[in-house]
């Protein structure tokens, strides 16, 4: 069993916090080894397929990442995460490709938005957690994102510009960029000529 646990920290040591079933199958383990990791505690399981050490950092937005690996973290999620707007999101917003499919899970709630190509690649970057890393879009791929989408997202989308406009690293170039390959040019210069 030390061999076992020992094995565990190693694999954690490589995939981060959380653990799929076949990380674990993988390096060696059984199904056998791992229930019986589980039933001493050693390994605790969050879902089907999904485990974790107890104890190690978790953030669920790792597990969202491990069940919908397409997933992107996109409009209020990723407004969140950049510290755009003070708007906690009451379940986590993911793009993923147009003709996905996945089952979500009860716990922990997800929307999930089906974009084209385009919109769905654009902006993608990684962004570090405790115990892993996420994919998320960019700053400037939010803002759009959100005006994109203004007639759901309102305030937040003002909101987050105004946020972003007081950032020195800002990136007005890329901001126009995707503003023009979204299509959001008029509506993003309006606010930004009232801002600026």
């Amino acid at each position: 069993m030390k061999i076992e646990k020992n094995h565990l920290h190693h694999l954690a040591e490589q995939h981060g916090s959380l653990l799929k079933a076949a990380d674990l199958t993988a390096s060696g383990l059984s199904f056998k080894q791992i229930r019986r990791l589980v039933a001493c505690g050693d390994l605790e399981k969050l879902g089907k397929g999904i485990y974790r050490l107890p104890g190690q950092p978790y953030d669920e937005r790792l597990e969202i990442t491990h069940r919908i690996p397409a997933g992107v973290f996109c409009l209020y999620s990723a407004c969140f995460l950049h510290e755009l707007s003070d708007f906690v999101p009451s379940e986590q917003h993911l793009a993923v490709p147009k003709k996905s499919r996945y089952v979500l899970p009860a716990y922990p709630p997800v929307k999930l938005y089906y974009w084209e190509e385009m919109p769905y690649q654009l902006g993608i970057m990684d962004y570090p957690l405790e115990g892993g890393s996420i994919r998320v879009y960019d700053p400037e791929k939010t803002v759009c994102d959100l005006f994109r989408l203004r007639a759901k997202t309102g305030e937040v989308a003002k909101e987050a510009l105004k946020n972003y406009l007081l950032r020195p690293e800002r990136n007005l170039a890329k901001l126009h960029e995707y503003a023009r390959r979204l299509r959001v040019e008029k509506a993003l210069a309006h606010y930004l000529n009232v801002l600026l």
